[in-house]
């Protein structure tokens, strides 16, 4: 290993900015450079020997910046930003109540896509809308003559007669 390298193994070995996972690789490296085996870095719980094995191994073909965590970006959506706007014109038109299983159910029958429910909320969270509970709303006001009988009988029940 390089003076350089190990100049800046020592420096990333106590930095603050560096993540845990990061860390444990530079660490690991940190005791290979020093002579211990895999085995003797695996006692004492740094990380497993393939783990080490394979550390050393990315290091010696891409150097310190092959150690540095990537992103892991995940899978692509089956739904297109053309179906998102279609289930957003859908839900706004406000004919239904829509929940999970009625969603999944338009998804497949309207664009033949099989999504799960978590996905779907990632999607409708992408598209700025959420899952909401459902709650009962009094449609109008009641009618004057009905709330009056309404609390003479209830006036009548409380008093007992």
């Amino acid at each position: 290993m390089p003076e350089t390298d190990l100049t800046l193994l020592r420096t990333l070995l106590i930095s603050r900015d560096v993540l845990p996972c990061e860390r444990k690789r530079y660490l690991a490296l940190w005791h290979v450079q020093l002579g211990a085996t895999t085995r003797e870095i695996e006692q004492w719980k740094v990380m497993s020997a393939d783990r080490v094995s394979r550390t050393v191994r990315l290091y010696r073909e891409g150097g310190l910046d092959a150690l540095l965590e990537r992103v892991h970006p995940g899978g692509r959506s089956r739904i297109s930003p053309q179906i998102a706007s279609a289930i957003q014109a859908e839900i706004k038109k406000d004919q239904q109540v829509w929940d999970s299983a009625s969603l999944m159910a338009y998804v497949q029958e309207a664009h033949g896509i099989t999504i799960r429910r978590t996905a779907l909320r990632v999607q409708l969270k992408h598209m700025g809308l959420s899952w909401q509970r459902t709650r009962y709303v009094v449609a109008g006001q009641a009618d004057p003559q009905e709330k009056a009988d309404f609390e003479d009988t209830l006036d009548v029940l409380k008093k007992g007669l």
